[in-house]
């Protein structure tokens, strides 16, 4: 008749691999984080961010002229969240978010 124990905790080894793809994946965050670039203050999207933030809390639409490449766009921010834009400009109209091509401002 053989008896079987129970093996309770970890050893030695896989909590020394834990430990080391741990530090690997933080490596990696922490280089990913290091080249995020912040946008300029006058690029479109971003004045569209802080403007729907204030328009979002004071119930009021508000409508932006943005000079892109040298023409202006208009935005039309809404209170629930919804941004009425130029194409130039390439703003999802339910999300306000980028359509994934750039906007920069000239």
């Amino acid at each position: 008749m053989t008896h079987r124990t129970r093996r309770w905790g970890s050893t030695l080894i896989e909590l020394l691999v834990t430990l080391t793809l741990l530090g690997i994946l933080a490596s990696v965050t922490t280089l990913a984080i290091r080249r995020m670039t912040p946008l300029a203050p006058e690029d479109p999207m971003t004045i569209i961010a802080d403007t729907i933030n204030a328009v979002m809390k004071s119930g009021q639409p508000a409508t932006l002229t943005l000079i892109v490449n040298g023409r202006p766009a208009l935005a039309t921010l809404n209170p629930d969240g919804s941004i009425v834009a130029d194409t130039v400009l390439h703003i999802d109209r339910f999300t306000g978010q980028p359509t994934g091509r750039s906007t920069r401002a000239r």
